[in-house]
């Protein structure tokens, strides 16, 4: 993980410690959950559930059904695509189903939590993968991945704090000098944290 690139170590920080907040803040009266099965299978109704939420008035909405773009003709930005089709493409929905094998949708399931997929009506896509091999009792997985992505964030911040303490004339040397000791805590706990998760999963 020390040797992935920082971006994907982002991406995968989203995923591991995003998810569970949104679901947090799922029941909140201000907050609209969006699936998207259901806005590729049910555009227009569930466009203008989302503009009565907002306020809007769902009678303004014009419908989803496909129009050439015109000014996609002309410019060399946005989804070219778009000008190849005249309805909705609903065959990315189910296409995990086939295109992950059973060790990638393990690695999903740990790394998002089977209980997150819960929460977000992902029930029978956890039930497919169930079927498929996958198991959802390994909470202790997820626990541990996310613990490791706390290590990295805190981390992370640590860095940007040390780089900024840096730049400015003048700051004690003892300021400096506790913040790449609290970098090197760190990178010792994720170190372990990682140890012991490589352990967890080979011996799954």
């Amino acid at each position: 993980m020390l040797r992935l690139p920082d971006g994907i170590i982002s991406s995968l920080a989203d995923l591991v410690l995003g998810l569970p907040r949104l679901v947090a803040h799922r029941t909140r009266p201000q907050t609209q959950s969006v699936q998207y099965e259901l806005l590729v299978a049910h555009p227009d109704e569930e466009i203008r559930r989302l503009l009565t939420a907002l306020g809007c008035d769902p009678a303004a909405f014009t419908s989803t059904e496909m129009r050439q773009a015109d000014y996609l003709r002309t410019s060399r930005f946005g989804d070219r695509k778009i000008l190849e089709r005249s309805a909705i493409d609903k065959s990315s929905v189910d296409a995990w189903q086939s295109q992950l094998s059973v060790e990638e949708m393990q690695t999903v399931t740990d790394l998002v939590g089977a209980e997150v997929f819960r929460e977000l009506g992902y029930e029978q896509e956890l039930l497919h993968a169930q079927q498929a091999g996958v198991l959802d009792t390994r909470a202790e997985v997820t626990e541990l991945y996310r613990r490791t992505f706390r290590t990295w964030w805190d981390l992370r911040m640590t860095k940007s704090r040390a780089l900024s303490t840096s730049s400015h004339a003048g700051e004690p040397a003892h300021t400096s000098w506790k913040v790449s000791e609290n970098r090197d805590v760190a990178i010792e706990m994720l170190r372990g944290e990682i140890a012991r998760l490589e352990q967890i999963l080979n011996n799954s």
